[in-house]
């Protein structure tokens, strides 16, 4: 008797599911009646607010299922007297998504708009468009995420060194064990194990912050990025892994850069008063100096490719002798009257990299062509100050900015000559292709024509596609298909999404097969 009182109860819960959802059932829904009775209006309500809350635990149903769209619609029938499993609700969901909206569906979005004050562009049969689904929720998370790094921080991925992403931590750790008494234990140093990140790698990674910040910020590219995540389960899948480890990376940059400052501020004393809002207003001044000339030196060098430095991967963050009189540095100085002539810049260029490698403990294995860090470069340009500020009795800081004013002009305008206002990441991105062994250009030249030939077809088919094309697929396809149109027009969406499709072989064929159905799409 209790089995059967037990079965009841779960068929009359599951039937009100299946009435309360609309579309899993051929049943319709009828709207609900004008009536002046209020009594009538907070039933109608609330029996709405009962079918958003039933909608709702059936999508997190689907997802929990982490079932993926097949491209046609499904249809499962379900006994009326049976208990559906989480695979079968989630079938019925994707049938649900794939039907054009109901009636009531369309009432409660006016509903929805109207407390809101805003008008509706377009109707989801989906689910209402004041809700995320769980996946849609996580998947903006994750973007936001990167809208929260600046400028500074997607630079400092190919201008800091792997030297000092441990600095910080080790002089907290010392100076912890200088004010401990001598019986007690002192700290061990436990230092971050960082990776070694190299110039080809950080410019693929500026490549990749830059395209998403860029994609989050233009709604069709973020709608598109959104289902493909929502519905494609090994896309999903990698953009987790993804974002895990580029914010692993951004982590130690940040480390880095922090280690930069410090030990540049304990190197420039005189500059130690200049402190707005606990940050040294000259020394990040010099570090977005050292970050311009940075990227000055990888645009204007073909310098990527080991077969030029003995098959040795690139140190990132660094400039040689010829790097810095290549961008003109040692002219700055000698007209400033900071150095007498080019044998006295070498003499203060070797002085200040050896000081600071015996200081870190830093070897260099080619002695002949020596790499100064932002360090080694503020110990440089510093070194000159006290003699000179004798004679002309002016401040540090006045003189410092004065050069580094200087030095971030000669940059800039030189840049501005040309490169004719490309976006820096997408150049750089550009001479990223041709890096590495030459096996390895061969095979992402290979790859960077196939992704060229795909936004050139995206182009090609917008111009055909705009002017009012109808189709009958799935609105959850033309949103990708939108979205292709309108990242093929960003030289950042591209150029990060071209860094993927080179690097990583699983979403070089998701794109492949995503490609594919786009074409049937727009024809």
């Amino acid at each position: 008797m209790n089995h059967y009182r037990a079965m009841i109860s779960l068929a009359s819960i599951f039937l009100l599911m299946r009435m309360g959802s609309g579309a899993f059932t051929s049943v319709a829904f009828a709207p609900p009646l004008q009536s002046s009775n209020c009594c009538q209006e907070a039933d109608d309500a609330h029996l709405r607010q009962q079918r958003r809350g039933v909608r709702a635990k059936c999508q997190e149903l689907r997802y929990r299922s982490q079932l993926g769209p097949s491209g046609q619609r499904l249809s499962v029938s379900i006994p009326l007297f049976a208990t559906p499993t989480s695979k079968q609700l989630a079938r019925q969901l994707y049938e649900e998504n794939l039907m054009p909206p109901t009636e009531d569906d369309i009432i409660d979005s006016h509903e929805s708009n109207q407390e809101h004050e805003v008008q509706p562009t377009h109707i989801h049969g989906r689910y209402d468009e004041n809700e995320m689904t769980p996946l849609e929720s996580e998947f903006r998370s994750l973007m936001s995420t990167f809208l929260t790094y600046s400028e500074r921080d997607i630079r400092s991925l190919t201008s800091t060194s792997n030297r000092y992403v441990n600095y910080i931590n080790q002089q907290q750790i010392q100076k912890r064990n200088s004010l401990s008494e001598p019986h007690q234990h002192r700290q061990t140093q436990k230092t971050h194990k960082a990776q070694k990140r190299t110039k080809e790698a950080g410019i693929r990674y500026r490549a990749l912050f830059d395209g998403v910040q860029s994609g989050a910020l233009e709604p069709a590219v973020l709608r598109s990025f959104s289902v493909l995540f929502e519905d494609y389960l090994p896309i999903r899948l990698a953009g987790r892994r993804i974002y895990k480890y580029l914010g692993s990376v951004m982590d130690e940059v940040r480390l880095e850069r922090q280690g930069e400052i410090a030990r540049a501020q304990e190197i420039c004393i005189s500059s130690a008063s200049n402190v707005v809002d606990g940050a040294n207003v000259d020394i990040e001044y010099a570090h977005d100096v050292w970050d311009t000339l940075v990227d000055e030196s990888m645009l204007t060098e073909d310098s990527l490719n080991t077969n030029d430095t003995k098959g040795q991967p690139q140190e990132v963050g660094v400039l040689s002798l010829s790097q810095l009189m290549h961008l003109g540095v040692d002219v700055v100085l000698i007209d400033m009257n900071l150095v007498k002539d080019h044998n006295d810049f070498l003499t203060r260029f070797k002085c200040a990299v050896s000081q600071e490698d015996a200081y870190t403990g830093h070897t260099q294995e080619n002695t002949e062509n020596l790499e100064m860090t932002f360090v080694s470069f503020v110990r440089m340009l510093y070194g000159s100050w006290p003699s000179i500020d004798a004679q002309n009795e002016t401040k540090p800081s006045g003189m410092s900015a004065a050069l580094l004013q200087r030095l971030e002009r000669l940059a800039l305008d030189s840049r501005q000559c040309r490169v004719n206002g490309k976006d820096t990441s997408a150049a750089l991105a550009s001479k990223a292709i041709h890096s590495g062994s030459n096996v390895t250009c061969k095979k992402r030249q290979r790859n960077s024509d196939r992704f060229d030939e795909y936004v050139a077809a995206f182009k090609v088919w917008e111009d055909k596609f705009v002017g009012g094309h109808t189709t009958d697929h799935p609105s959850r396809r033309l949103d990708i298909l939108r979205g292709c149109f309108s990242g093929a027009r960003d030289a950042r969406v591209v150029a990060a999404l071209k860094i993927v499709y080179m690097d990583y072989a699983a979403l070089r064929l998701a794109g492949d097969l995503i490609f594919k159905l786009m074409s049937k799409i727009a024809g």
